[in-house]
């Protein structure tokens, strides 16, 4: 076999494979993926939903859902400060287009959250949708 063909394959199964690991793995048990349409219908029927915005502090200020609690995924006290919030409450998560708060699930099904909505195209998708934001 030609060696030009073993470097290509290598190098495809290694894409996939870091694909598969980035988005192949199914969320942590407890995590249901919703729309914006679905986030806002499960907060006008639940008002026991927590609300966290996972986006820096800046994005937060340019808008975000009523009554959303700010705790930055990319902040050194991520885990810290959910290890402070109650694992057995209701919570809806987003970000800004879904990828961190994807990645944010797996810490929440570390640490024993097993109700979360996951907002997974994040608040682009409620504004997409001309959702209200409070600024």
């Amino acid at each position: 076999m030609n060696p030009r063909y073993i470097v290509l394959i290598l190098a495809a199964l290694s894409v996939a494979f870091l694909l598969y690991r980035q988005y192949g793995q199914a969320a942590p048990e407890g995590v249901a993926a919703v729309s914006a349409a679905e986030a806002r219908a499960a907060l006008a029927a639940d008002p026991d939903i927590r609300v966290l915005d996972i986006r820096t502090p800046a994005e937060y200020a340019e808008g975000h859902v009523r009554g959303a609690l700010n705790i930055d995924f990319m902040g050194a006290d991520f885990v810290k400060r959910l290890g402070e919030l109650d694992p057995d409450a209701k919570y809806l998560v987003y970000c800004r287009s879904g990828n961190r708060s994807a990645r944010a699930m797996k810490v929440f099904g570390r640490l024993g959250f097993t109700r979360i909505l996951h907002m997974s195209k994040g608040i682009r998708d409620w504004q997409g949708q001309g959702l209200p934001l409070v600024r």
